[in-house]
């Protein structure tokens, strides 16, 4: 038979195959007895429908659920992280060797012997053999209580505390194997013994004699940031500051031996006109005279506040309303007039009548000899 033949291989695997094909043959020989007649007929017979069980991992008590069979040693203490730790701190600790002899074999066993493999790893998990609702486990035992045997049972009720606490006592950090305390590995150093690192030679944390080594980084460390905090900041500003053709049209000079006196000279100045007018006797002395009513007016100015030089006159041809350009020699008072809205300057650009709010506005300049004159 199968199970004679395959008895007597020498190898352990070998032995472990064939004892699965006798197991599954003889459950084939009696479910094939069992079927009626009339259901082996060729004509009713279909391959997915057979009812031979060809599955070999069901129904076996050797590969058992892992909630049901663990293949680790299923014993853990349950109690806060603080009382573990001070249970680390009371361990008595196993002796240190130095020769492998005399190391204490493990419970998983000894990975490089073929025979016992389960024993140190975890391959016979099978996800779909887990039942739906796993058995209830004894945490008096120190059977672990996680995943589905916890959220799946009713192991965490507690009918003498409120659900919420008796939930927060199952969270995994609570959970730690029996002999963790005593053969939990603690190493203060990756570096083997024997190998010089330094470490006695360093000083501890908070020591004094750390404190200027700190300080001097912390230091560098502002200073670097301060520096990189400068140069953004002064990044920005400089994308906001004007370009340098924007200053060069912001300063123009104008000649004055062309113009004649009385006349309304135009000039361009940052996008603006700007008028240039040299001013007759009888203009500059209808502005002087009117200077005893000046407190009265709307933006009150005197006739020498509002010209350098008695017998030039210069403003920015905009009108102060709505941004129109006055027309020159015109209005009830010689000078500006906006026929816009109606507003009426004088020979010094000062509003007289209508809705403007202010006088014309005079642009910085200077002059810079008897001919010329600097804008801006």
């Amino acid at each position: 038979s199968v199970s004679q033949s395959c008895s007597a291989l020498p190898c352990p695997i070998l032995a472990a195959w064939g004892k699965m094909l006798s197991r599954f043959a003889s459950r084939a020989v009696f479910r094939a007895a069992a079927v009626p007649k009339a259901l082996c007929q060729p004509s009713q017979v279909r391959c997915f429908a057979h009812p031979v069980n060809t599955h070999l991992m069901r129904d076996n008590e050797e590969l058992s659920p892992t909630s049901e069979k663990p293949m680790f040693k299923n014993e853990f203490i349950m109690k806060s992280p603080k009382e573990h730790q001070e249970d680390v701190e009371k361990a008595v600790r196993a002796p240190i060797v130095h020769d492998t002899a005399e190391l204490i074999p493990a419970h998983s066993g000894d990975p490089h012997k073929y025979c016992g493999i389960g024993e140190w790893r975890y391959n016979h998990y099978e996800m779909i053999r887990e039942p739906t609702f796993p058995r209830k486990p004894d945490v008096s035992k120190g059977e672990l209580a996680a995943g589905a045997n916890f959220y799946r049972t009713d192991v965490w009720h507690d009918p003498k505390e409120p659900a919420i606490t008796s939930v927060a006592k199952f969270s995994p950090e609570n959970f730690r194997p029996v002999g963790w305390a005593q053969n939990a590995p603690n190493p203060t150093s990756t570096v083997a013994e024997g190998v010089l690192d330094f470490r006695a030679n360093r000083l501890p944390i908070g020591h004094a004699d750390r404190r200027p080594f700190v300080y001097f980084v912390t230091m560098a460390a502002g200073a670097v940031g301060a520096g990189l905090i400068r140069g953004v900041a002064g990044k920005l500003i400089l994308t906001l500051w004007p370009a340098k053709d924007v200053f060069a049209a912001g300063v123009v000079e104008v000649d004055l031996r062309p113009i004649r006196e009385g006349q309304n000279f135009v000039v361009k100045w940052r996008s603006k006109p700007v008028f240039v007018r040299k001013r007759t006797p009888e203009m500059i002395e209808s502005c002087k005279k009117d200077d005893v009513i000046a407190p009265s007016m709307r933006e009150p100015a005197t006739d020498a506040e509002r010209c350098k030089k008695p017998e030039w006159l210069i403003c920015i041809g905009v009108c102060t309303h709505l941004g129109c350009i006055p027309q020159p020699d015109a209005g009830n008072y010689g000078g500006y007039f906006c026929p816009c809205h109606g507003s009426h300057y004088d020979h010094c650009g000062r509003i007289r009548q209508g809705p403007a709010p202010k006088n014309l506005e005079v642009p910085p300049h200077q002059f810079l000899d008897e001919n010329t004159v600097k804008l801006g």
